[in-house]
């Protein structure tokens, strides 16, 4: 590695992306060099866990790749650039992957550019706490998985969007993903075991509308689609909690919610929509 330090290399870097060559070298050969010299310098930073200053780096760098046509290079380089951001700027790590995409798509690298888009997903998500756009990115990735013949990674998705959008309170679009993800579980004897917990998922956010007659439905559809889901304890258990709801009986709804969580916890997400159910429950008119 040079003996230089990061801020020299960027000097020399930027002096050299500025210059239009010379009578022994071409512009094109003074952009090459500006991205490495750029690349070196964001490695130098990185190293000094300089993380910010190693994502503008590596983003000139991939600037400099892009402008002497070397696309392919500047997509690996804007996914360097995120991983210096991740660490202390992830609003500007998904401009990074934003930027990288941009050119994956233009290339037609679609699998590649799903990754990045799941990637973008997974940082709204963890670090920058935006729901709405992670949704929006993780509907986005499992399309383009989708289409690569990716139905294993795309069904990963989809799954991350039925949640988030449960937690948004979208529930006619997260029982439209996690019926998805069920009916793609079904295909596979390695992932059928996941149905049960999934049509579970779905038939709360029914639940929670709420829309018992539709609830009613779609417990005779699952069972058509499975046999073996009404008898599981999943099943069960949605049974039990639409006959309470059904009967606006609170108490009984308490002791099956905490029979269930017994046996197999109940996990946070999944509990605010139980008590969502519960609120529906508590504000019915009482017609006696």
């Amino acid at each position: 590695m040079s003996t230089s330090s990061a801020e020299e290399l960027l000097k020399n870097a930027e002096k050299k992306a500025s210059s239009s060559g010379g009578w022994f070298s071409s512009s094109s050969t003074k952009l090459e060099e500006a991205a490495e010299l750029f690349k070196a310098a964001g490695n130098k930073f990185r190293i000094a866990n300089r993380f910010e200053e190693a994502g503008n780096a590596f983003m000139r760098a991939a600037e400099t790749e892009s402008k002497s046509g070397e696309q392919d290079y500047a997509a690996n380089t804007y996914f360097e650039a995120h991983k210096c951001f991740k660490m202390s700027r992830p609003e500007l790590a998904v401009v990074a992957l934003t930027r990288a995409r941009e050119i994956l798509i233009e290339r037609g690298r679609f699998r590649q550019a799903a990754d990045r888009e799941k990637s973008i997903a997974e940082l709204y998500k963890n670090d920058a706490a935006d729901p709405e756009k992670a949704l929006e990115a993780y509907e986005q990735a499992a399309g383009w998985y989708m289409q690569e013949g990716a139905a294993a990674t795309a069904s990963g998705c989809y799954r991350e969007a039925a949640q988030l959008a449960t937690d948004l309170g979208r529930y006619p679009q997260a029982i439209e993903r996690w019926e998805q993800v069920a009916a793609m579980s079904l295909e596979s004897n390695l992932t059928r075991y996941s149905v049960k917990d999934y049509y579970l998922n779905a038939g709360l956010c029914y639940l929670a509308i709420p829309d018992y007659v539709a609830t009613g439905r779609a417990m005779g559809f699952y069972a058509q689609q499975d046999p073996t889901f009404p008898p599981t304890m999943e099943g069960r258990f949605l049974h039990s909690l639409l006959e309470c709801c059904e009967a606006g009986d609170l108490q009984n709804f308490d002791l099956r919610v905490q029979d269930y969580d017994r046996v197999k916890k109940i996990i946070g997400w999944q509990a605010s929509l139980l008590r969502q159910i519960r609120k529906g429950i508590q504000d019915e008119p009482d017609l006696s």
